[in-house]
């Protein structure tokens, strides 16, 4: 007994360090779409249009998703050159945690002794229709290097 008291002490800071590690892992940080589905997206639609997406956990908060779709859409904007960017559509949304078409094993046709199924915790999800310019449009538009340098630092967060 007397051993026993004296792991843990040792191992409780170990264990309280794995829990919050493993806590701070359950919000998305910035980086392209992965094997589990979080992360950044796009899809050139035209010359100068481009369809950006951020998938994120739930535990992620809105407005660092919504400023990883900004901080994506401008990235791209540099990237092919141009200087500015509209967004023609945008779309932010909560959406179930399974992107799959249900099955039988997720809906049975015959009832399991539970009057209410425990919902997943939804994920969070935005994305943009983004034009590209070279010059300043007359429009309201995004600054690409000035975004970049406002939002870059929050990635690291």
């Amino acid at each position: 007994m007397h051993g026993l008291r004296r792991y843990l002490p040792a191992t409780a800071p170990r264990v309280v360090f794995a829990l919050l590690f493993l806590l701070a892992g359950c919000a998305t940080g910035y980086r392209p779409k992965g094997f589990f589905g979080a992360g950044f997206s796009e899809q050139k639609l035209g010359p100068d249009l481009w369809l950006v997406t951020f998938d994120a956990s739930a535990f992620t908060p809105k407005d660092r998703v919504k400023n990883y779709l900004l901080l994506r859409c401008a990235e791209i904007t540099v990237e092919q050159g141009s200087a500015y960017f509209i967004v023609v559509m945008a779309e932010g949304r909560k959406r179930p945690a399974g992107t799959t078409v249900p099955t039988l094993i997720d809906e049975p046709p015959f009832p399991l002794g539970q009057t209410a199924q425990p919902e997943p915790p939804p994920s969070r999800s935005a994305r943009a229709a983004i034009h590209l310019y070279k010059e300043k449009p007359e429009e309201t538009s995004y600054d690409a290097r000035a975004l970049i340098r406002e939002l870059s630092g929050e990635q690291k967060s």
